[in-house]
């Protein structure tokens, strides 16, 4: 295929990404309320609970496949192709092997399901089939981890998210299928994301074999020595995984056995629209990643310093806006989408896991230094530290204050804000031997616009005088948005910056 432009290759994957991002969103927003109403809001606590428990499990996995991209790609753009197939097929193979131990684990702990959580009796078949289908679902993404390289190498990650779409429409229809011609289960959540899995991973294969020919799995080309580099390499990136289940992923786990199951339905329910925000952050800053990869493959620090302030400036321009969005008219929104649901504590819980937006919006491009550079060690301790002072202190809350449910949600979000603010940026600078404060001007700047966009919608809300329904919920939106957009070219962007935006705008106007 013909290569793309660095430009048009941006342009093309950032719309890719925000069409795949408003499709799963829009699958979110209509099926949430759907499936909360229809299973319940126990039973589809259950799906995210499924989910977290899979995380788990790639604690163990993480190690190898983390890194294998980078390998592959800075061996493939160093025109070493005999290693690149080595890589690829050693991982492949690698996550071949280790099901079978997987299963032996994971079997045995469904089955016995009911004796370890808080499951309704009326809900433990239905419960146990959900988390075995989910399991499979993980069995077949271990297989397609590999394939998913190929638009990396190549920078056609707007690929990608075209199977991404073609999956989540198909999503739609078999979810429309079962809920609409079967009794109500929550198990064909579990059953569809499978097939849809199967088939992003025909379509990464396909990919594979067109964008990177030369690259196969060959028996002669696994060899058991690469999967060693690449776990002693990736070993880092387990613990970092490790630290955001201590953070996050146990958050449904304590709630459901030391609060109710029921509070941990609505937290789930919460933690739905931040989880597609924090999607959209690394799918817009894993569109610099391609570029990065190659940059510091060709040892060209200065050019890795600018596309990481780029994607820093890119991926807090569209953050942001979301994120003020939903503070200042959150309520409205969880109103219009869950009525049936305490709106109320959904609410304060989602305004509470998106604090840590308020840094990681703009930090989370500085997560790529420590991989590109495979100086994982620090950054993974560090977390994990953080992680076990997290649990430490959620048990101290729950045991010595009402907080309740809010310490689960928030003590991690605290903590985040801090590690981000104080760690992430100095550490980064560290590893590319860069000024310590080389980052800092634009954090504080985009903390800065950030709350200056909600002084900005605070004032459109209180002009908000007409009925709550969707129409004029959308409305409001989109102006609110806009003025988000203005406040982002004046006050995040700096003055070369609007520049170059101005003429880039005014180029394609001419055309």
């Amino acid at each position: 295929m013909k290569e793309l432009g660095k430009d048009k290759a941006l342009i093309i994957n950032t719309i890719a990404s925000f069409v795949t991002f408003i499709v799963g969103l829009g699958i979110a927003f209509f099926f949430t309320p759907f499936l909360t109403d229809t299973v319940g809001e126990e039973a589809y606590g259950f799906v995210s609970l499924g989910n977290n428990v899979i995380n788990y499990i790639t604690i163990l996995t993480v190690a190898l496949n983390s890194v294998a991209g980078r390998f592959i790609t800075i061996e493939y753009h160093q025109g070493k192709k005999k290693e690149a197939n080595e890589y690829f097929s050693s991982v492949l193979m690698a996550n071949i092997a280790i099901i079978p131990v997987i299963l032996a684990v994971a079997v045995p702990v469904i089955l016995n399901a009911e004796k370890l959580l808080d499951i309704p009796v009326e809900l433990e078949e239905s419960v146990k089939l959900l988390f075995f289908f989910i399991l499979f679902n993980f069995i077949i993404t271990l297989i397609s981890t590999v394939y998913n390289v190929a638009t990396f190498i190549t920078n056609r990650l707007y690929l990608s998210s075209i199977a991404n779409i073609v999956t989540a429409l198909l999503r739609v229809f078999l979810m429309c299928l079962l809920f609409g011609m079967l009794p109500p289960n929550v198990a064909y959540i579990g059953i569809v994301t499978c097939i849809c899995t199967f088939v992003g991973l025909v379509m990464n294969m396909y990919y594979t074999r067109l964008l990177v020919p030369d690259i196969r799995l060959k028996k002669c080309y696994v060899h058991w020595i690469k999967v060693k580099e690449l776990i002693s390499a990736g070993m880092w990136n387990s613990i970092s995984r490790l630290s955001q289940v201590l953070s996050d992923g146990l958050d449904l786990v304590i709630t459901n056995i030391w609060i109710s199951a029921y509070l941990m339905g609505e937290l789930s329910i919460a933690q739905q629209i931040p989880t597609y925000i924090s999607t959209l952050t690394n799918t817009l800053i894993n569109l610099f990643s391609p570029n990065l990869t190659m940059y510091y493959a060709k040892d060209d620090t200065e050019a890795v310093v600018k596309e990481l302030k780029l994607s820093m400036k890119f991926s807090s321009f569209f953050v942001n806006i979301i994120f003020c969005i939903l503070v200042i008219f959150g309520k409205y929104f969880m109103q219009l989408w869950v009525p049936n649901q305490d709106v109320n504590l959904i609410y304060s819980l989602l305004v509470v896991i998106m604090m840590s937006l308020l840094v990681s919006g703009v930090t989370t491009s500085l997560n790529n230094v420590f991989l590109v550079t495979n100086r994982l060690k620090v950054n993974s301790i560090f977390w994990l530290i953080i992680s076990f002072t997290n649990v430490l202190l959620v048990f101290i809350f729950l045991n010595t204050t009402s907080l309740g449910i809010y310490a689960v949600a928030g003590v991690s979000k605290v903590t985040g804000i801090l590690g981000n603010l104080i760690f992430v940026p100095l550490y980064a600078c560290k590893c590319l031997k860069i000024k310590w404060n080389t980052f800092y001007p634009i954090i504080f700047r985009y903390i800065g616009t950030t709350f200056i966009m909600m002084i900005v919608f605070f004032g459109i809300k209180r002009l908000y005088v007409l009925p709550i329904n969707w129409i004029t919920f959308f409305v409001v939106c989109v102006i609110a948005g806009f003025a988000g957009c203005i406040v982002n070219f004046f006050v995040l962007l700096n003055h070369t910056e609007r520049s170059i935006m101005k003429n880039k705008i005014m180029a394609r106007v001419r055309k």
